[in-house]
C-alpha cells in the first residue's frame, strides 16, 4: 500500500488518475463490495452503495463522503421490511432530489432522502407489467421517468417516479433489441437509453420509446467487452463502460468507438492512511509484500461509474473495496 506520488495517465492519455477513496470496512469510513456510486445533486457528496456478503449483513449500506474522501455518514438496515434492503444493485438520484435504490432480493425500488430517511418503496416479483425479477441498473430520464433494467425478465421497464409502469421493451435472446441479463442503464441528454447487455457482451442503444438504434461490442477501436455492467454517459456523449471481467473501464465516443481505457492506478486512500498510521506493524508487512503492489493498484471487477459535470469519473472498484477517481483532460 505504498502511496503513489505521481498521477498516471490512462492508456490513451485522455484521462489522468486523480484520487482514491476507500478501505475495507463493515461500517464507518470504508466500503465492503461497493457496487454503485452516485453524486448528490444538492450536497455535492459522493454516495456509495456496499453490497458486502451474506456473512456481513451490517456492511450492506449506503455511505456518504466528500469527493476529497472525508467521511460524512451512512444509512443501512439489512432485511426485507420496507426501508430495508439486502442485495443492493444500484442507486441514483431523482429530479426530486431523493435517492432511489434497487434491491434484487426483494425485487423492489426504495426511496430515501439523501440523509437516509425512508420515504417509500414499490415493486413485486414476477414477469407481468410493472413486476420485476432482480432489478439491476436504474436511471432517470430527462422527462423524470425511471428506467429499470429488469435483469432476469430480460427487459427494460419505464416507470413514473412513484412506481407506476408506463412501458417496457426487450425479451430473452441475442438479436438487436433482445437481452441476456441486462445490467447497467444510462441516458444521454437527448433521452436515448444505453443498456449493458451482460451475457451478450455488448451495449445496446435505444431511443426514448425503446426503438433499437445500435449495438456496441467494444471491438471498434478495442478488443471487446467481457460481461459489461455499470455504465454512464457524460454531457458530451462519451460512454463509460465497466468492462467487468476484463477489470477495466472502456471509454467510447458517441458513435461507439473505444477511445480510451482506464485500468486503475490507486494509491493509498485517506482512510487507509489513517488506519496504517495507527497500525505501523501492518504497514511494515504490506510494504514488504512488494511483489503484488502494482497489481493491487489496478481495478478488480469494476462495477459502476458516475461522471461529474466537471469531468471527474468515479469508479466503484468492487473487489478492492474502494472508489478510484479519474479526471478527463
Amino acid at each position: 500500500m505504498t502511496t503513489v506520488v505521481e498521477y498516471p495517465m490512462s492508456v490513451a492519455g485522455l484521462y489522468q488518475y486523480h484520487d482514491v477513496i476507500g478501505l475495507l470496512s463493515g461500517g464507518g469510513p470504508g466500503f465492503s463490495g461497493p457496487v454503485s456510486v452516485a453524486l448528490g445533486p444538492d450536497d455535492g457528496l459522493l454516495y456509495v452503495a456496499s453490497r458486502a456478503n451474506p456473512n456481513q449483513p451490517e456492511a450492506v449500506r449506503v455511505s456518504r463522503c466528500t469527493i476529497d474522501g472525508d467521511y460524512v455518514g451512512e444509512f443501512c438496515g439489512w432485511g426485507i421490511a420496507p426501508g430495508q434492503f439486502i442485495w443492493v444493485t444500484a442507486i441514483t438520484f431523482g429530479p426530486d432530489g431523493n435517492l432511489y435504490l434497487a434491491d434484487e432480493n426483494t425485487h423492489r425500488i426504495s426511496k430515501f432522502t439523501g440523509e437516509g430517511q425512508f420515504l417509500g418503496c414499490w415493486g413485486e416479483f414476477g414477469d407481468a407489467a410493472g413486476r420485476m425479477n432482480r432489478p439491476a441498473g436504474i436511471a432517470f430520464a430527462p422527462d423524470g421517468t425511471l428506467l429499470v433494467s429488469d435483469s432476469l425478465n430480460h427487459r427494460v421497464q419505464r416507470f413514473t417516479a412513484a412506481g407506476d409502469p408506463l412501458a417496457a421493451w426487450g425479451e430473452a435472446g441475442d438479436w438487436p433489441g433482445q437481452f441476456n441479463m441486462p445490467w447497467g442503464v444510462a441516458l444521454d441528454a437527448a433521452g436515448n437509453v444505453y443498456v449493458s447487455d451482460w451475457r451478450n457482451n455488448r451495449i445496446q442503444k435505444f431511443d426514448a420509446g425503446g426503438g433499437f438504434i445500435a449495438a456496441y461490442d467494444g471491438r471498434d477501436g478495442g478488443d471487446g467487452f467481457a460481461r459489461p455492467n455499470g455504465l454512464a454517459v457524460d454531457a458530451d456523449g462519451r460512454i463509460y463502460v465497466c468492462d467487468w471481467q476484463n477489470d477495466r473501464v472502456q471509454v467510447l465516443d458517441a458513435g461507439g468507438k473505444v477511445i480510451d481505457t482506464l485500468i486503475g492506478h490507486s494509491g493509498t486512500s485517506k482512510w487507509a492512511r489513517t488506519f496504517l498510521d495507527a497500525n505501523p506493524d501492518i504497514e511494515a508487512k504490506l510494504n514488504a509484500a512488494t511483489q503484488n503492489i502494482e497489481l493491487k493498484r489496478r481495478f478488480y471487477r469494476p462495477t459502476a461509474v458516475a461522471v461529474s459535470d466537471d469531468g471527474l469519473a468515479f469508479v466503484a472498484d468492487c473487489y478492492r473495496h474502494r472508489v478510484q477517481i479519474y479526471r478527463r483532460l
